[in-house]
C-alpha cells in the first residue's frame, strides 16, 4: 500500500467515525426532545405578552380562539415555574 492510499484510507476511517458520532448525537437529541419541550418552546407574540404580564400582574386571562396555543402557553408557564427556568 502506498502513502497516498494509506492516507486516503485513514481519512475515510476518520469520516466514518465522525459520521457515526454525529448519528449517535442525533439519536440522543431525538431521545431527549420529548422530555425537554420547554427548551424548544418559542412563544408567539401574544403568548410572549401573556408571559411578560406575569411579572406585573398576579392574575391574567389568555383568551383566544380555537387552536391558537392557549394550552401550550399555560403548560409552558407552569413548567417555567416548576423548573425555575424563565426566558429572557
Amino acid at each position: 500500500m502506498g502513502r497516498s492510499s494509506a492516507k486516503a484510507s485513514a481519512q475515510g476511517s476518520a469520516q466514518a467515525s465522525a459520521s457515526k458520532e454525529y448519528l449517535s448525537l442525533l439519536r440522543e437529541l431525538d431521545r431527549r426532545r420529548p422530555n425537554n419541550q420547554l427548551a424548544a418552546y418559542r412563544p408567539y407574540a401574544r403568548q410572549a405578552e401573556f408571559h411578560a404580564a406575569g411579572a406585573i400582574h398576579r392574575e391574567r386571562l389568555f383568551m383566544a380562539g380555537n387552536q391558537l396555543g392557549k394550552t401550550r402557553a399555560g403548560g409552558a408557564e407552569w413548567a417555567m415555574h416548576l423548573a425555575g427556568r424563565y426566558p429572557q
